[in-house]
């Protein structure tokens, strides 16, 4: 058995994808785990990111405190395009927003649930592919920073959903997409003053998940439902544990929960 706090599951991206379960200081082989019967148990803590120990998340797995106060959680973390870092203009923490704004991003499209527009750090497009699901993915503009990233896909977001519909992913593979040629479709699209930025290569990474069976009628599952959570384990995909009845988890959204781990 195995205790802790519940964080992300890492990722390498080999074929299938392998997975390692975070617990506390704990790496757990999830691929293994696969056809096997495994127990999660929630004693009824969470954990914020500043540390403090509550009964329940306020929003988002954060506290009150940092979801209104921390950079972590700020506008500019879920609209990328009202970043302001590169202008020198404050958030909530300039400093935090500075080297997490000023670096080179990415936005891409990817095949999870269908074609989407995203945006991501460079050098995490794997693993931000992996988490969201996604069988396919192809760099589409290289920006020096967070916020150029963001309105690159504002504008690309008129014409392409920049959402993954999770139970169509969940529900088996997705049709092939063309990438390389929706890149070339959708680049007019890319605002004049950004459209220097498109990147030339057109490599599509595709990328498989270690599932031996996909649920037919999904039914999500939760710690607030039930402390404890329990099956067999026949997949994953994205950050989901795919359990046997068609249940499927969300550890993403779990994160910061105390929990009992057993296989």
């Amino acid at each position: 058995m195995y205790q802790g706090i519940l964080h992300k599951m890492s990722t390498e991206y080999l074929n299938p994808i392998q997975y390692q379960l975070l617990i506390g200081n704990n790496n757990i082989s999830v691929n293994n785990l696969i056809n096997k019967k495994i127990s999660f148990k929630w004693n009824g803590k969470v954990e914020c990111i500043c540390g403090r120990i509550l009964n329940n998340f306020y929003r988002q797995n954060f506290c009150y405190q940092c979801y209104w106060n921390a950079p972590e959680a700020s506008p500019s973390i879920f609209k990328p395009e009202l970043c302001t870092a590169d202008l020198g203009i404050e958030e909530r923490d300039l400093e935090w927003e500075k080297s997490f704004q000023l670096t080179p991003h990415y936005v891409y499209f990817s095949n999870s649930s269908g074609l989407k527009v995203g945006i991501t750090r460079k050098n995490n497009e794997l693993t931000r592919w992996i988490d969201q699901g996604a069988v396919q993915g192809v760099i589409i503009a290289e920006v020096p920073n967070r916020r150029m990233s963001g309105l690159i896909e504002v504008a690309l977001k008129k014409v392409i959903s920049d959402r993954t519909n999770w139970r169509k992913m969940l529900s088996g593979k997705p049709q092939h997409i063309d990438l390389e040629s929706q890149k070339l479709i959708y680049a007019k699209y890319i605002p004049d003053n950004l459209i220097q930025f498109l990147t030339p290569d057109n490599k599509i990474i595709d990328i498989n998940y270690p599932v031996s069976e996909y649920p037919k009628k999904i039914v999500s599952i939760n710690f607030k439902k039930s402390h404890l959570i329990e099956g067999e384990l026949l997949g994953i995909k994205g950050q989901y544990l795919l359990f046997d009845n068609d249940r499927v988890f969300n550890i993403r959204s779990h994160q910061g929960y105390f929990v009992e781990f057993s296989y």
